[in-house]
């Protein structure tokens, strides 16, 4: 047998079984080691023991204890001795729900009953509940609406490189049918400008002399892209909903074309962008002309609207806008 070890304090404390306490004490026996350490472990418990003195609880101790308790068990509706005996008489609401409102039906059940059929709720609980349901319901609607009218902040950059390729894959002559290739939802005598209206999308109501919308299209990106031909070459008008973010604008060079407070992002080719409502339009030409200043300055005016009764408005465009599409 090894040395006891951990168990010399169970020994001490009279924790073995018989058996293995008749081992450990042979063990003792035997091994100088194990007996010394027997020796002091007991030597030690009896200075313990002799330290302090007993400690005995206060007398209302029990008393404490058995009030932290209830003082008497929860009462328990009582049960009615006979099963067959009939529930209690229910309201005139339980009464009226099975359509016994009034006359010689009702005081037949009553005398015969005392009480409404089993299952039925009283109706003015049931209104209330389809109130405070409803409103609920309405509320949570409002909240999705006013999330889904956010718009996303944009700052639009003037590349050169983009900017040419804009211009050079610009549609120069009219396509027959081109807003019906934006939304199959327009008719074929529908012209491009009062698709654009009809469709929410901010463009001028006359354009200048000489122009005209050649072709209108989505972009993967969920903007829209409107080529005009003018005498001077193609212009190409980038419309996306979103909230122009002039922060980041504070660089560029601000002007004022009829009107019109425009940022201009680029000079050649010639590039500015600014808020009309709820959309950020940008204009790239190949220079600036007449005809281009005439063009922004024929758009819709009006800043970005941050409110709440206009987010749940733009909301709904959203989600009514997804139910629209094929």
């Amino acid at each position: 047998m090894s040395h006891l070890g951990s168990r010399i304090s169970a020994l001490v404390d009279g924790q073995l079984a018989p058996a293995a306490t008749e081992r450990a004490l042979a063990h003792v026996a035997t091994c100088p080691e194990c007996a010394a350490e027997l020796s002091a472990a007991r030597a030690a418990r009896t200075a313990l023991a002799s330290a302090c003195g007993d400690v005995s609880p206060d007398a209302d101790f029990a008393a404490r204890l058995l009030s932290l308790g209830p003082m008497q068990p929860p009462p328990v509706a009582p049960r009615s001795a006979d099963p067959f005996a009939p529930p209690p008489r229910r309201t005139s609401h339980d009464v009226a729900s099975y359509g016994l409102h009034r006359g010689r039906a009702r005081r037949a059940w009553d005398s015969r009953t005392g009480a409404a059929l089993c299952g039925e709720v009283p109706m003015r609980r049931v209104t209330s509940r389809l109130v405070v349901g409803s409103v609920a319901g309405m509320g949570a609607v409002a909240v999705m609406l006013f999330v889904l009218g956010e718009r996303p902040a944009m700052a639009p950059e003037g590349q050169l490189s983009a900017d040419l390729e804009l211009l050079g894959h610009a549609t120069a002559q009219p396509v027959s049918d081109g807003a019906r290739d934006a939304a199959s939802e327009a008719d074929a005598a529908d012209e491009p400008e009062s698709w654009l209206a009809r469709n929410g999308w901010p463009f001028p109501a006359e354009l200048p002399a000489g122009w005209d919308v050649t072709d209108v299209r989505y972009t993967d990106g969920g903007a829209l892209e409107v080529d005009v031909a003018s005498p001077n070459g193609p212009v190409v008008v980038t419309e996306q909903p979103g909230r122009l973010d002039s922060e980041r604008l504070v660089g560029a060079e601000q002007v004022t074309l009829e009107g019109r407070a425009v940022a201009v992002l680029s000079r050649e080719p010639w590039h500015v962008v600014w808020q009309s409502g709820g959309t950020v339009v940008q204009v790239v030409a190949a220079q600036q002309s007449d005809g281009a200043t005439e063009l922004v300055a024929g758009f819709p005016g009006g800043a970005f609207d941050d409110g709440v009764p206009a987010r749940i408005s733009r909301g709904w465009s959203t989600v009514t806008g997804v139910f629209d599409q094929p």
